[in-house]
Formats: C-alpha cells, sequence, structure tokens
C-alpha cells in the first residue's frame, strides 16, 4: 500500500488561510466596529505590536517543536498531568471553535439568503460536509483548500476593486474622537482573530517539515491584511457608524457590488466564499480534537468525530439567540479566545526555551 505524500508548505498555508481567515476577514469586524466605531482600523494598527510579539514566539517554539504532536511533545517535557491538561483545555478550546463557526454560518444563511429554511436543515447539512472532511484527514483538507482557496483569492480582489467608486476613505478619519478607551479595547479584539496564528502548532504534525521563517513571515502579513482591508472598507462605504450596526458588515460589501450593465447584484458570490472558510475551518477544529485523543481500536476516531457531530448540531440551533449570541462573542468570547491563546503561547515558548530533559531522567 503506498501511502499518499503529507501536505506542503503550500497547501499549509492555504488551509490557515481558510481556517484563519474567515474569522479576520469577516467574525471578528462586527465586535471591532462596535467597540471602536471610525478607530477600528486604528486598533488594529496598533494590534500589529502585539501581534509581532505572538508571531516571533510562535516562530521561536515551532522552530523548537518541530512537526511533534504538541501534547507528545508538552509530555516529553512537562509530563503526564500538564500535557492531560493541556489535552482537555485544546479540545474545549476547538470545540467552542467549532460551534461558534457552525453557528454564525447557520445563522448568516438565516438572515441572508434562507430565511424560510430552518436553522437545523442548514446545519446539519453543513456539519455533514464537515464531518465528511474530518474523517478524512487533514491531508484531504489541505488538497480542499487549494482547490477552493484561488477563488477566494479572486472573488476578494474582485469585490475590492468594484466598489472602490463607492468606498471614501476620507471617513476614516478624525482619530480618536472617542478618546483611547475604545481604541485599546479594539486592540484586544483585534488580536482576538490575529493571535490564531497559534492554529500553525496543530498543522506542522501533519507537514514533512515546519514552515520556514520566510514563509512564516508571509503568512503573518496576509493575516493582517486579511483584517485590515475588509474593515477599512466598510467604514469607507458605509460610514463607521452605519457600519457598526450592520451584522455581516463584509457581506454587505457584495451587495453593493455588480458585474457589467446586467447583473445589479452578485452577493451569491460571497456563499462561497464564506462557506469554504467555514467548512475548513470546522472539519479543521474536528481533526486537531480527534487527534487530541489517539486511541488503539480503528473505530475510536470515527465514532468521536460522529459524536462531536451529533452534538454541534442542535447546539447551533436551540441554544442562543442571534442577539444573545453576539452579545456573548463580543462581551465574553472574543476577549476569552485571545487571553487563552496568549496564554498557551506563553506557556508553549517557555517550555521551548528549556533543553529536552535526558532520556531516564523526569522532566
Amino acid at each position: 500500500m503506498i501511502r499518499s505524500p503529507k501536505p506542503t508548505k503550500l497547501q499549509a498555508i492555504m488551509t490557515l488561510m481558510l481556517t484563519i481567515g474567515i474569522t479576520d476577514h469577516v467574525f471578528i469586524i462586527p465586535a471591532l466596529l462596535q467597540i471602536a466605531k471610525r478607530d477600528a482600523w486604528f486598533s488594529v494598527l496598533l494590534a500589529a505590536v502585539p501581534f509581532a510579539v505572538m508571531a516571533c514566539l510562535i516562530g521561536f517554539a515551532s522552530s523548537r517543536i518541530g512537526t511533534s504532536p504538541l501534547p507528545d511533545w508538552i509530555r516529553q517535557r512537562l509530563g503526564r498531568i500538564p500535557a492531560f491538561l493541556f489535552q482537555c483545555l485544546i479540545t474545549v478550546f476547538f470545540f467552542a471553535t467549532a460551534w461558534f463557526s457552525l453557528f454564525d454560518t447557520a445563522m448568516w444563511m438565516k438572515v441572508t439568503f434562507l430565511p424560510y429554511t430552518p436553522v437545523l436543515a442548514t446545519s446539519l447539512i453543513l456539519m455533514l460536509l464537515c464531518l465528511a472532511g474530518a474523517l478524512q484527514g487533514m491531508k484531504t483538507i489541505a488538497i480542499t483548500s487549494g482547490i477552493l482557496l484561488p477563488l477566494v483569492i479572486l472573488l476578494g480582489f474582485y469585490v475590492a476593486i468594484v466598489n472602490v467608486e463607492y468606498k471614501d476613505y476620507s471617513l476614516l478619519f478624525p482619530l480618536l474622537e472617542q478618546g483611547w478607551s475604545p481604541v485599546l479595547k479594539g486592540v484586544v479584539y483585534a488580536c482576538s482573530g490575529l493571535f490564531e496564528l497559534f492554529f500553525i502548532f496543530f498543522l506542522h504534525p501533519y507537514l514533512q517539515e515546519p514552515l520556514d521563517k520566510k514563509r512564516f513571515i508571509v503568512f503573518a502579513v496576509i493575516l493582517f491584511g486579511l483584517t485590515l482591508g475588509p474593515l477599512t472598507g466598510s467604514i469607507a462605504e458605509f460610514n463607521p457608524f452605519e457600519a457598526a450596526i450592520q451584522r455581516y458588515p463584509a457581506y454587505e460589501e457584495w451587495r453593493i457590488a455588480g458585474f457589467g450593465k446586467y447583473v445589479s447584484q452578485t452577493d451569491f458570490f460571497s456563499i462561497y466564499q464564506w462557506l469554504s472558510g467555514s467548512c475548513i475551518r470546522i472539519s479543521f477544529a474536528l481533526i486537531v480534537i480527534a487527534d487530541m485523543w489517539k486511541r488503539r481500536s480503528p473505530r475510536w476516531r470515527p465514532s468521536l468525530l460522529a459524536s462531536l457531530a451529533v452534538i454541534l448540531v442542535p447546539l447551533s440551533c436551540y441554544t442562543l439567540s442571534d442577539i444573545a449570541f453576539q452579545h456573548l462573542m463580543i462581551r465574553y468570547v472574543f476577549p476569552a479566545n485571545a487571553l487563552f491563546i496568549l496564554g498557551m503561547t506563553l506557556i508553549i515558548a517557555v517550555a521551548a526555551s528549556f533543553r529536552a530533559p535526558k532520556k531516564g531522567r523526569s522532566a
């Protein structure tokens, strides 16, 4: 039996661009606009400083960890109990990530183009697609990302260029109308999305070798641009106060984009973009959870993935209203996400700064 090769570095970058990009490009923007209004884009610029520090920590730790599975590496460095706690925390984190992505995507479909379709139906179909991808493994997800991402990028440039005539970049100024407090709060929310560069730790074990410094830096810059670009576009097109009350500003940019004289709306293209990012992100989260708890039984992995899917579907349909969900995300989840990733990265970086214990000796 010939084993399929591992994902390439380019495929890895494409996978992370879809997995993390939908947060930076879509999910985090409404929170930034509500918190900082006109100064939201300035908050993203200021977030470049902590993001650069975080990128350095992740790059340093990644070079020490290599392609070793993170739980195994922590078990060797810190012992079994810290490794078990780490597995539990990461499982909860990625489960919440999958739930958040599924809920927001299903609600977006309900609000925008499927108002009379039950949320249960859309959530179930989306979850089945993600489950099928997760069962196939990270290699399949990486190949799928390589197929989906090029058109996602082309459509992104298309909507940015077509809407230039409607943009007024003078709306980005003046700065600091409400003082520094909203700006500094916005930095936390910007970091919540940018810090997901941390996901690279969980992709490296599937690669032949970690990303080199050049590709790592390029990818970090791309993530930064994925947040800043649509955010400034939303403010310039709709003004900061109108953009702040929109539920999905990135989607609204598609509502005014046309194609020639005979096609007045092209917002159906956004469906392809959004579903591409959501499917890859949810599948990625499910794969990380399943591979975090390895067992010898061949039935363990598909059973765990199916159980997660069965739990996620009703959670995305019957737990919260959209208003309560948005309040929860903005008030608690996004700040907690930034703090959690920062804490985990610091622990990993500190552990990586010490030499590994020799065989036969305890950590």
